[in-house]
C-alpha cells in the first residue's frame, strides 16, 4: 500500500466517522439518557477522530530536503527521494 492510498482511506474513515457522530447526535437530541451512555459513546468516537488525524499527519510529511533529493518517475510525477513522497 502506497503512502497516498493510505491517506486517502484515512480521509475516508475520518468522514465516516464524522458522519456516525453527526447521526448520533441528531438521534440523540431529545431523548433522556440517565446513565450518559450516549456521551460517553461520543466521546469515544470523537477520541477515535483525533487519533486518526494524528496518524493522517504523521503520514504526510513536511517535506524540507533540498531540491537535489527530488526525482521524476515515468510519468511525470515529482517525489522526494528522502520521503518518499509525491510533491
Amino acid at each position: 500500500m502506497t503512502v497516498q492510498k493510505a491517506i486517502k482511506i484515512i480521509d475516508w474513515w475520518i468522514g465516516q466517522k464524522k458522519q456516525t457522530i453527526q447521526e448520533l447526535q441528531n438521534k440523540w437530541l431529545n431523548s433522556d439518557d440517565a446513565y450518559g451512555v450516549e456521551k460517553a459513546l461520543l466521546h469515544s468516537e470523537k477520541t477515535i477522530i483525533l487519533n486518526l488525524e494524528v496518524i493522517r499527519k504523521e503520514l504526510i510529511p513536511n517535506c524540507n530536503h533540498p531540491k537535489k533529493m527530488r526525482d521524476t518517475t515515468a510519468d511525470g510525477q515529482v517525489y522526494c527521494m528522502n520521503c518518499n513522497f509525491d510533491l
